[in-house]
């Protein structure tokens, strides 16, 4: 039974949608003109029609490419953005609280390799069963370098804690949803709005208005509570990816 006060309406308040184009209290992170503010291959990343981009090839291969935020180090943060990705071999994703590596003499790439969590994204196709959208993973340590990054990881759907000691298994602490329904939220070759949240060991991960995963990392000495944030390309083939209204807010 619930009881209701007399002339005070009932007890509960339903929440309201988030409104996507609210952004009181948070930074804005691209000014729409430049790559002022951020840190990557000059040779492969630019700004056209209003997006930051990003384009591969596929002879050679492009390798993976990131460009990095220089706005700051977040610990406990939300962020959104808009990404498109055009390509079906293209991958792309949000790294943070990464650590960077430092560059190797000689591998002018190197200077943006890290480790850190990601936030991944796809246009593999579901029917491969490879597709990772929605994921939160840990990565990318570079080309057999430093430490490796952990397998433990929370796929669409998933609610899992990471191993807490090397030799042991993550916990799948609980499911919301079918993973392959939910990894056909994500439209290939069209605009998606990205949300993650970031706080103490938490990290959710949502794509256009649903829930793709929660990561919960209690690992003791591999928990990263704080670190840099870049945008990301990667895959086979030619692909190209364009970010939009990138913004964050701190929660410290």
């Amino acid at each position: 039974m619930v009881l209701v006060a007399q002339g005070r309406g009932g007890r509960y308040v339903d929440p309201a949608p988030i409104n996507f184009n609210e952004h009181s209290g948070w930074t804005r992170m691209f000014d729409g003109t430049s790559l002022k503010g951020w840190d990557g291959p000059a040779d492969l990343w630019h700004v056209e029609n209003g997006s930051i981009v990003v384009q591969s090839i596929a002879d050679p291969q492009t390798p993976s490419t990131y460009l990095f935020w220089k706005g700051g180090q977040p610990k406990d943060f939300e962020f959104s953005m808009d990404v498109k990705l055009e390509g079906d071999g293209a991958n792309s994703g949000v790294q943070f609280r990464a650590q960077m590596l430092g560059e190797v003499e000689g591998k002018p790439m190197s200077k943006w390799e890290s480790l850190g969590y990601q936030a991944d994204m796809d246009n593999y196709p579901i029917t491969a069963g490879n597709s990772n959208v929605g994921a939160l993973i840990e990565c990318c340590a570079g080309p057999r370098r430093g430490t490796p990054p952990r397998p433990d990881r929370a796929v669409a759907g998933q609610i899992v804690r990471t191993a807490i000691a090397q030799g042991q298994k993550p916990t799948l602490l609980s499911t919301f949803g079918e993973t392959s329904e939910l990894k056909r939220v994500w439209k290939a070759g069209d605009w998606n709005y990205v949300h993650l949240i970031a706080r103490g060991r938490t990290m959710m991960y949502s794509i256009n208005g649903r829930l793709m995963s929660v990561l919960i990392d209690d690992n003791p000495t591999r928990f990263l509570d704080h670190g840099g944030l870049a945008i990301q390309l990667e895959g086979r083939g030619a692909n190209k990816a364009s970010f939009r209204e990138l913004w964050i807010r701190n929660l410290e």
